[in-house]
């Protein structure tokens, strides 16, 4: 069926999903093959289980040694990568056009062929191990972490580290790997994403046959979405900050609240009131906070989307004793949002930069590839960049007020600090 112009879904007759966007005058092509679960769906005890297995899909098959995946891929001219996040498992590969067909051997042979070799399992093991140690400098990441653990508790997927935790990641067995694997080996749990010069009928015939005799048709026991059984996130109530003290000169603060699900019609002017309190140099926070009072040098807003919530949030790295300064500022600026309309510059002005960045993020097939892809994740609909800029431009001065008073309730703001200690930090 035809999505929108250009764009194609066609569903195997093994179950799997197969989307392609034609760019004919593209020069290349990008392929995502996807699983449809991320560390949202992992425990505690498998913390970092679904990255963990990206790293060993690299490390070999039953037609390819870990060297001729990454050789295979360089004769085409092609470049490959796996990527894990909250709600997907992914490989990538860009290639040129005329290696289409081989490309997807490479992408099915590592998802249905690959060993998990006991060796190889302890050799990622050590390599995730320095990933996570190394993440740990990443103070922003980190400082955001928390905030997600005051608003979906500690346990929850939604809050663990995609990396996973050092002491879950080193007592992971070859067996447990095998069980997660398994479960997210299912024709419904898999679809292929493709977009640039290609057309949807060999995407199709090439994805059939590179696929066919690997993987049956999942059935109602086994298969489906880990999206459609998901339990509700449950926060930690009477929580409303966390901190994690460390010696280091800047305090990482962040100031947010849960936010919206990627379906939900209000992610459009809850994107313009992003842009008009955080994003880029004419924003609000960025004049009070680092214009007219010099607090910080990086102050921003953002959001996140998931199929069923997301996080709005403002992040700020400021010296330890001007923390109360920039929390009140954050906090007069989202009553003052709630309470008053924006302008019509403001909601102009955050209309043409929320279209440019929409338009300028998807000059690349591999962000055309990611774009359908998570549509079809959140079970969205598929618009054409053309309604979405339709969208956006239909936001009101009271779309965007009703959006704020919706998510910025005050008892509803938590805050977490990362840094130099500070003795009794402000209750909100």
């Amino acid at each position: 069926m035809e999505l929108f112009p250009g764009c194609y879904r066609r569903e195997l007759d093994n179950g799997i999903e197969i989307i392609g966007q034609e760019e004919p005058d593209s020069k290349s092509i990008s392929l995502g093959l996807w699983f449809k679960s991320g560390s949202r769906d992992e425990t505690q005890t498998s913390s970092g289980i679904t990255h963990l297995i990206e790293h060993l899909l690299f490390r070999g098959t039953k037609n390819r040694t870990s060297y001729q995946i990454t050789s295979d891929v360089d004769r085409l001219g092609g470049h490959i990568n796996g990527s894990t996040g909250r709600e997907f498992l992914l490989l990538s590969l860009r290639l040129l056009p005329e290696s289409l067909s081989r490309g997807i051997d490479i992408l099915t042979d590592l998802a249905f062929n690959s060993l998990f070799r006991e060796e190889d399992l302890e050799l990622e093991k050590d390599v995730v191990l320095e990933e996570i140690r190394s993440s740990h400098d990443d103070h922003q990441s980190e400082a955001i972490r928390l905030l997600e653990e005051t608003i979906w508790g500690d346990s929850s997927g939604l809050s663990l580290p995609v990396r996973g935790l050092e002491d879950t990641l080193t007592r992971l067995t070859r067996e447990e790997v095998l069980d997660r694997f398994s479960s997210l080996q299912k024709a419904d749990e898999i679809m292929i994403t493709a977009a640039g010069n290609l057309t949807m009928s060999d995407l199709i015939e090439t994805s059939s046959r590179s696929i066919k005799g690997l993987i049956p048709r999942s059935d109602q026991e086994n298969g489906g979405n880990p999206a459609n059984s998901r339990e509700g996130n449950s926060g930690q109530p009477g929580i409303r900050h966390k901190h994690d003290w460390r010696d280091i000169n800047q305090l990482h603060c962040v100031i947010g609240t849960e936010g919206l699900a990627k379906k939900d019609e209000d992610r459009f002017p809850l994107e313009m009131l992003n842009v008009i309190l955080g994003q880029g140099m004419s924003s609000r926070l960025f004049r009070k906070i680092r214009k007219d009072r010099g607090l910080a040098y990086q102050v921003t807003s953002s959001t996140q989307y998931y199929f069923d919530t997301g996080l709005f949030f403002v992040y700020g790295a400021i010296a330890p004793q001007n923390l109360d300064r920039f929390l009140n500022l954050v906090l007069k600026e989202f009553e003052r949002i709630k309470a008053e309309q924006v302008s019509e510059e403001e909601l102009e002005l955050a209309k043409k930069k929320t279209k440019g960045n929409l338009v300028l993020g998807l000059e690349n097939n591999r962000a055309l590839m990611s774009r359908i892809g998570i549509t079809a994740l959140h079970e969205n609909d598929f618009l054409s960049v053309g309604e979405v800029v339709d969208k956006i431009e239909n936001v009101t001065r009271n779309d965007i007020q009703s959006v704020a008073q919706r998510l910025l309730p005050e008892e509803e703001i938590n805050y977490s600090l990362l840094g130099p200690e500070i003795p009794d930090p402000p209750q909100l």
